[in-house]
């Protein structure tokens, strides 16, 4: 684990045509104040040690600079910095040797290889670049050798280039430098990868280059090819990041502190511009759904490499999105064939080819499922194979319930999250009390084990009784089922009614009446016959899509939700919703008159806080999207990944709300980018 501190956020020296940071700056998310004794206690809480990152993180003066390296000695005994290193100069010479200082430098060759790390002119890049190799020789010759990070380009690494970047790289061995970790370029942008990304034959031929002439090497070791032989062979101990099921909302490797204290993620994942603060909880749902989703919708499905390679970082996912497997496929696949002969010739059995292949898998997703990230070296390979199919045979795959978000920032979670869990409790109470106004028969809620008893009671204080509701009837999927609501804790479904009404609705789930369930539930008539003629026989659970352009099934996207903010149900996965059935248009009216009761009851039941601030997030702009069975909500305050249907290709619905929080971020994409406008 990696504490990357950022006192000055992104802001730098450089202008890096590719910088994969590049997203926040085009949000002018910048943000260059910090506070020192915030980040301290941030430090502390993610249990440090940390390396000043940035941008630049040379662009902090000088006296907080000793300051930050000197309390991190006195309580880690060590410090570290990533640096461009065109800013090293004799004060930081004597920071680095007096507060013990592992210096890391990004660059990506000599003289005209370094261009793309570009500095506003080429003159003046020529120039930063000529300092960087003058700091590099200077921290090898008076400190100790820093560690290296190229990114491999059309500048530096096409085949004409190639024996310049042997030559430098012969020169830095000689220099003593040993690590020199080398990068294919995240593309951040279609211009970016047009003009400057190598094709795949062209990396794949850059990094057979540089092993091969590994060997010529005293002291330099090129990470990627021993890595991949080693995970080949199931020994996953000390390999990058990206091949360990990185998961987005809350990156294991980097735990980032912002300039004000807050808590980040990798910024490899950051393309909205925006640094969301890490989830409560880590989640390997992208990891689940890539192995049953078929290569050619952008999963990694029947993958031979999948146990090594995971999909790969998900800052490099095919159309910037984390869900899908990385664009950068091929060429690992390429290598790893590679790398699997030479392992057959050596007399070793590769683990992509081993006959408990399958078994290990399952393995695998089963550590997944249970929220659990497990070591290649920690698999029984003495697994008993107990006869059923492999995961990624079976039909009809969904994940496992979940729902887990992400704030935009701190300021955002201490508004909102309360104002959440506030309408979380009148979602709960408000099965008792539509059943007792006599909106329905019988409403189904969510209940965590320990405030099942406390419920009990309050429904048997209107005369009402409540049943446990299992899995598996449609309807409930409105409600989602498990760690879903702000607050976690686990949850199972209920049903709440008279005891007669309990006894008909239980029975009719017994003989499979849907029509009549929906009935005793409430729900109008116009919206049971559009989920059982249109999303029960597609076995659909969650079919937004469907509702937001009734009458049609073709989908082009992304496709506009227009209708009463009161039958938004986007947010039902972490109970923000006015009505618990799926309506069948956005501005269907029975279901509209439901909404406007249901906020009405909660004002007449002391929930009138929480009723007013239901209609507004409901009357937010929003983005919902379904890719690979995950949904992910984009709000002005928070994004949310729970399930959704595994559909053909990327589904995407806008709601462009009508009111926006005071704590709007700016950002790039919907709805990040109507900040200030509503």
């Amino acid at each position: 684990m990696t504490v990357e501190l950022r006192p000055m956020g992104v802001a730098c020296n450089l202008e890096c045509h590719y910088c994969y940071q590049n997203p926040q700056r085009e949000a002018g998310n910048l943000r260059q104040s910090y506070d020192l004794e915030k980040m301290k206690a941030a430090i502390e809480r993610e249990g440090g040690p940390f390396t000043m990152f940035g941008g630049e993180p040379l662009l902090i003066p000088l006296n907080d600079l000793e300051e930050l390296w000197r309390w991190g000695l006195e309580n880690y005994g060590k410090n570290s910095i990533q640096t461009n290193g065109a800013l090293i100069n004799d004060e930081h010479m004597r920071l680095f040797k007096q507060y013990n200082v592992d210096v890391g430098i990004s660059v990506d060759g000599p003289g005209e290889l370094n261009d793309l790390r570009w500095a506003g002119a080429e003159t003046k890049t020529r120039d930063a670049t000529a300092k960087v190799q003058a700091a590099i020789e200077r921290v090898c010759r008076e400190w100790n050798p820093p560690g290296l990070i190229a990114t491999l380009h059309r500048l530096n690494a096409v085949p004409e280039k190639l024996p310049a970047m042997k030559a430098w790289i012969k020169d830095l061995d000689a220099l003593g430098i040993r690590s020199l970790r080398l990068h294919m370029l995240e593309s951040e942008n279609e211009y970016i990868r047009k003009n400057y990304a190598l094709s795949d034959r062209e990396n794949v031929e850059a990094l057979l280059y540089f092993a091969e002439f590994q060997n010529e090497l005293k002291h330099i070791q090129f990470d990627v090819i021993r890595e991949m032989e080693s995970l080949l062979v199931a020994k996953d101990q000390g390999t990058s990041c990206v091949w360990h099921a990185c998961d987005p909302y809350s990156t294991e490797a980097v735990r980032g502190v912002e300039g004000n204290g807050q808590s980040s993620n990798c910024g490899r994942t950051n393309k909205d511009g925006i640094d969301f603060t890490k989830a409560d909880e880590q989640g390997f749902e992208r990891y689940l759904a890539l192995y049953h989703t078929p290569q050619e919708n952008g999963g990694c499905q029947g993958c031979r490499f999948f146990m090594a390679c995971k999909g790969q970082c998900p800052g490099t996912a095919i159309d910037g999105d984390w869900r899908n497997r990385t664009e950068h496929c091929e060429i690992w696949k390429t290598l790893f064939s590679q790398m699997e002969r030479n392992l057959v010739r050596r007399g070793e059995w590769p683990l992509s080819i081993h006959p408990v292949r399958k078994r290990l898998e399952t393995q695998l997703i089963q550590a997944w499922n249970e929220g659990r990230n497990i070591s290649l070296s920690n698999l029984s390979w003495a697994a008993e194979e107990n006869g059923s199919r492999s995961a990624a045979q079976q039909e009809d795959f969904r994940l496992p319930h979940f729902a887990r978000l992400a704030w935009t920032a701190d300021s955002a979670r201490e508004i909102w999250e309360p104002r959440f869990k506030k309408i979380n409790e009148w979602q709960l109470q408000s099965g008792i009390h539509c059943v007792a106004d006599g909106m329905a028969d019988c409403a189904i809620r969510q209940v965590t084990p320990s405030r099942i008893f406390e419920y009990l009671r309050q429904a048997s204080q209107k005369g009402l009784s409540v049943e446990p509701w299992g899995q598996g009837f449609f309807y409930d999927s409105i409600n989602g089922n498990g760690n879903s609501s702000v607050g976690s804790g686990k949850y199972q479904n209920v049903i709440v009614g008279k005891a007669d009404d309990l006894d008909k609705i239980i029975e009719l789930r017994r003989t499979g009446d849907n029509e009549k369930i929906g009935a005793m539930l409430g729900i109008p008539e116009c919206c049971r016959k559009f989920y059982l003629q249109k999303a029960l026989p597609q076995n659909l659970k969650d079919p937004v899509w469907l509702i937001a352009q009734p009458g049609r099934d073709d989908v082009k996207s992304p496709l506009e939700w227009s209708g009463d903010p009161g039958l938004n149900i986007f947010l039902k996965a972490i109970g923000i919703q006015a009505v618990f059935h799926f309506p069948c248009s956005p501005d269907c009216s029975a279901s509209t008159q439901i909404a406007d009761r249901t906020i009405e009851l909660a004002r007449e039941s002391g929930f009138e806080e929480a009723a007013d601030w239901l209609r507004e997030i409901l009357s937010w702009p929003l983005e919902w999207s379904a890719l690979n069975g995950i949904a992910e909500i984009k709000t002005p305050v928070a994004k949310i990944s729970t399930r959704a249907d595994a559909t053909t290709g990327k589904i995407t619905v806008q709601y462009a709300g009508s009111v926006g929080p005071e704590e709007s971020i700016r950002g790039l994409g919907y709805p990040y980018n109507m900040a200030g406008k509503i």
